[in-house]
């Protein structure tokens, strides 16, 4: 008997046409099973494996392509969409147009990619990506090192601290060592530093307050015709005052010069003196007070004039800080009038000062 093959549907090798008639979609992959059985296996995984573009791919960007951010390179069509999408980079190795000049040398990530048109989007380059520009497609782990410039695109932020790790978590790790202790330093050094400025600024305020007090109390002394170094005032209106009154409050050990002037005639029925531990003469001799007439000035028991020498002043040393009081009569009363008292001091003790009494 003679056997032949007749070319119909069940022909499995197929015809010279371009609609073979045999179907083979139910066949499933076997990789030790028949012919085509075997080839739908090898379909399969080759189909699994799809196209390797490996670590590094370059093409020419489209004619009508310029942008900072969409770049159209038909050379690198084909490889699925999204497939580079956030794990590649983008450098543009040639400006055809204007050698050297921006994007040139560049690196962006790439953060979108159209299969069927080999579009890339990048993060924006600082200048528009043009037709011929020559473009180098990089895998991350190639840029990982980074480039020489200020600001490079790969971002390691998520990298956990390893001692045995990979370079990068390597170099994590002793960043964080090394941060950690710097910081601590830095702080201990910075806190060390602000207490010797604030002792040095204490210091200096404590020298400047004594420098000023001094300061003051040469101006005083000066203001004083160089018999004191300062002078405090106080006014007494008289209303049948019968009782003593407190004219200045010291302080240390002083040495003050007393005057008043009446501006406004003295009624009395009794005399007055000013002393220090009230009652005691010492300062201005007990006086009349009728004697007091506007204008006059009262440096001692005898008030006569309203122009007199400095020098009848007279000086006196009161110690431990010993109030200057106005002592009345006993039992008289000084019935009206308005004297000003001038004392003019010089303190003696580092505390020494004179103050109006409340």
């Amino acid at each position: 008997m003679t056997l032949g093959f007749q070319d119909n549907a069940n022909n499995i090798l197929g015809a010279d046409s371009d609609d073979n008639q045999f179907a083979s979609t139910n066949v499933t992959g076997n990789a030790d099973g028949s012919i085509i059985e075997r080839l739908e296996y090898l379909q399969t995984a080759v189909a699994a494996v799809g196209i390797n573009p490996g670590f590094v791919l370059y093409g020419s960007v489209d004619a009508e392509a310029s942008s900072t951010t969409v770049i159209p390179i038909d050379d690198l069509a084909g490889y699925g969409d999204d497939f580079f999408n956030n794990q590649y980079y983008m450098q543009v190795l040639k400006n055809a147009n204007s050698a050297g000049n921006a994007p040139e040398k560049q690196v962006r990530k790439i953060t979108d990619y159209a299969s069927a048109t080999g579009t890339f989007t990048c993060d924006a380059f600082s200048a528009a990506v043009e037709a011929d520009d020559v473009c180098l497609i990089l895998h991350e782990s190639l840029i990982a090192i980074g480039r020489d410039d200020n600001n490079n695109a790969f971002s390691s932020e998520n990298v956990a601290a390893n001692a045995d790790g990979s370079l990068l978590e390597r170099l994590e790790y002793v960043q964080g060592v090394l941060g950690t202790a710097a910081d601590t330093d830095l702080a201990t050094d910075i806190a060390a530093v602000k207490t010797a400025i604030d002792t040095v600024d204490s210091y200096v305020d404590t020298e400047v307050a004594a420098i000023k007090t001094e300061t003051d109390k040469i101006a005083g002394f000066i203001a004083g015709g160089g018999i004191g170094s300062g002078i405090v005032r106080k006014t007494v209106t008289f209303s049948d005052t019968g009782e003593d009154v407190d004219l200045f409050t010291v302080t240390g050990d002083v040495i003050v010069r007393l005057v008043a002037v009446c501006s406004t005639v003295v009624a009395s029925v009794g005399g007055a003196n000013i002393g220090v531990d009230a009652g005691t003469v010492a300062l201005i001799a007990d006086t009349d007070c009728t004697l007091l007439a506007e204008g006059e000035i009262w440096h001692d028991a005898s008030p006569d004039a309203s122009v007199e020498a400095v020098s009848v002043m007279k000086e006196y040393i009161v110690a431990n800080g010993t109030d200057i009081t106005l002592d009345i009569e006993n039992a008289k009363q000084v019935d009206s009038g308005v004297l000003n008292f001038y004392c003019i001091y010089t303190p003696l003790s580092s505390n020494g000062a004179v103050a109006a009494a409340e």
